[in-house]
This record gives C-alpha cells, sequence and structure tokens, in this order.
C-alpha cells in the first residue's frame, strides 16, 4: 500500500494527463485520430519550449512575465529577416530572446526589483514595440525559404513533426543540464533558499541571470516555430502564452516559490494544456470562452494541494523532530 502511494504521488501529472486523455476520447471520437494528435502535439511543442525556460526561472524562485512578448518580437524578426537570409532569421531573434532575458536578470539583481514588476514592466515595453515595428498590422511574407518553413512545418513519418522532435530534445537536454550541470544544481539551491545559497559560495545574481536569458531564449525559439508554421507575424501573436508556461510548470509539479521542480513534470504539464486546449475546440457543449475559467480553476487547485502538502509536511517535520527531543531528554 505504501508503494502504491509512493508510485501514485510520484507520478500524479503522468497520471493527470492520461486522465485528459481518457476524457478527450469520450468527448469526442476525432481526439485520438493521427491528424489530430499530430496537430495536438505540434501545438503543445511550442507552448512547452516557453514552458521549459519558465522552469528554469520557477526553480530559481523568480517568474518571467515577458516571455509571450519575445514570443511576439521573436515573431517579428523572424519573418522581416527571413527575406535577406535563412542564418540571420534564426540568430537574431534567438539573440534578441537571450537580450531581453539578460535585461530581466538585470532588472532583479542590479535594481532590486521585484520578478514580477519588473518582467511585467519589460513583457509591455516589448508588446509595445512589437506594435510600433508592425506599426498594430499583421506583416506577412511571400513564401519562406525551404529551411525556414520546415522548422514549422515539416515532419518525420507523416505524423511526427519537427517542432514535436526539437521539444522532446529540449527537454532531454534542460533535464541533464538540471541533473548534471552545476548550473542546473545551482537553480534548485537558490530557489530552495538564497541566503543558504550563498553562505555556500554560490553565485544567486549569475543563477538568476542564467534562468532569465534561457527563459528568454526558449520563448524566442518557440516564436520561430510558430512564425515559421502560420506563415507570417502579427502584434498580439502569443498573447497569454505567460499564463499557460506558468500553469503548465505549475501542473508539472513545480513550486512557484522555487527549489522545487524537474523537467519531466514540465513534459507531462504541457502535453496536459496542449490536450486541454485541443478538447475545449473539439467539444460543442460548452462555450471555448470558459477554456481560461477551468485552466484557471486546475490552476488554482493545483496550487492549493501544494500548499496543503507543503503546510502537512512541515508539521510532519516538526513532529518529528519534537519526538526525537523527547526521546533524547528521556
Amino acid at each position: 500500500m505504501k508503494k502504491f502511494k509512493t508510485f501514485i504521488l510520484d507520478n500524479v501529472t503522468l497520471i493527470g494527463l492520461l486522465t485528459v486523455i481518457f476524457i478527450g476520447a469520450l468527448i469526442s471520437p476525432t481526439f485520438l485520430s493521427l491528424q489530430n494528435t499530430s496537430n495536438l502535439l505540434r501545438s503543445a511543442s511550442i507552448m512547452g519550449l516557453v514552458s521549459v525556460g519558465m522552469t528554469f526561472v520557477i526553480l530559481c524562485g523568480s517568474i518571467d512575465l515577458s516571455v509571450s512578448s519575445v514570443f511576439s518580437l521573436s515573431c517579428y524578426f523572424f519573418i522581416v529577416l527571413s527575406r535577406y537570409s535563412v542564418i540571420l532569421a534564426i540568430l537574431v531573434p534567438l539573440a534578441v530572446g537571450i537580450l531581453v532575458g539578460l535585461a530581466n536578470g538585470f532588472l532583479i539583481n542590479k535594481m532590486s526589483i521585484p520578478a514580477f514588476v519588473g518582467t511585467l514592466a519589460t513583457m509591455l515595453f516589448v508588446r509595445g514595440l512589437v506594435l510600433v515595428l508592425c506599426n498594430n498590422v499583421t506583416v506577412n511574407v511571400g513564401s519562406l525559404p525551404p529551411v525556414l518553413n520546415y522548422i514549422g512545418r515539416g515532419v518525420l513519418l507523416q505524423y511526427i513533426s519537427f517542432p514535436l522532435i526539437l521539444f522532446i530534445l529540449t527537454v532531454l537536454i534542460a533535464a541533464f543540464i538540471l541533473k548534471k550541470r552545476f548550473i542546473g544544481r545551482t537553480m534548485y539551491i537558490v530557489g530552495g533558499n538564497a541566503e543558504a545559497a550563498k553562505m555556500m559560495g554560490v553565485s544567486v545574481q549569475g543563477t538568476l541571470y542564467t534562468a532569465h536569458a534561457l527563459s528568454g531564449l526558449m520563448a524566442a525559439m518557440a516564436g520561430i516555430i510558430f512564425a515559421s508554421r502560420v506563415g507570417s507575424s502579427y502584434p498580439l501573436a502569443g498573447n497569454g502564452y505567460e499564463l499557460y508556461a506558468i500553469a503548465s510548470v505549475v501542473i508539472g509539479g513545480a513550486a512557484l516559490t522555487g527549489g522545487i521542480g524537474k523537467m519531466t513534470g514540465t513534459l507531462f504539464g504541457s502535453l496536459i494544456m496542449g490536450s486541454f486546449s485541443n478538447i475545449f475546440k473539439l467539444q460543442r457543449y460548452i462555450d471555448p470562452q470558459w477554456e481560461f475559467v477551468m485552466i484557471g480553476t486546475i490552476l488554482l487547485a493545483v496550487v492549493i494541494i501544494q500548499s496543503f502538502a507543503t503546510i502537512y509536511g512541515s508539521a510532519r517535520r516538526k513532529s518529528a523532530k519534537v519526538y526525537v527531543e523527547q526521546m533524547g531528554n528521556s
């Protein structure tokens, strides 16, 4: 019984994903079709890349609300530069994403601005910049070069999309960094206790710079794939993606307070969010506008459960400590 309980607690996100898939299959007969599954995984992969970057930030106990605006700005640069150079169309958006991430790190580290406020300001600034650059209209390109077109539309074995392959590889690399590299371990340490991290000689500022730079990079990568997929850039591209990314990470088991989380959880959390969104588009019983209400409800429930689990865990540790002290005194 104890092993079963441990298995459930360790795989609650996977069980949640299987539950969502089961519900989707009941609601719509086309949910599990190969074509729909391929489209679902492609869309979830784009959002999943943003969520991977958000995972690094949340593990450090920070937050990044600017990812949706970085996503949109990278779409713009990709489309505009695709007319001139394949290399620039890829490298410039990625560099811009990293620069915005470093700017967020500067606001948090050097200016001592809370992450929520600093990244919110960056989000508004970058979104306004996109509106100015696009002149509030959609920017189209006649036809993308084959290489750039493949980034968002390429498929392997008919139903396995290139964005899905890229997403899985990114998750594997990110998981390796968190488990095997020093910078990954420091993210857990900084998120768990920043003061203790300083006493251990860990560079808290350097870790936050790295996490936010990676978040910007992932958002830019997702923007490139999206722009390649639709063949255009519009000012509100990626609007609300920061909320989806945060929801994916938290549903995946990460704690908003930092120090707790893993990439496999983010993977399953992204698939849950993608499946949930796809189900809402397929079903005919509830107005699709209720999607955000349901997502907000689920996110709130997960946060409440995490809060109760933290309180329960603290109470158990405290009780164990008192018991040990009593045994020692006796």
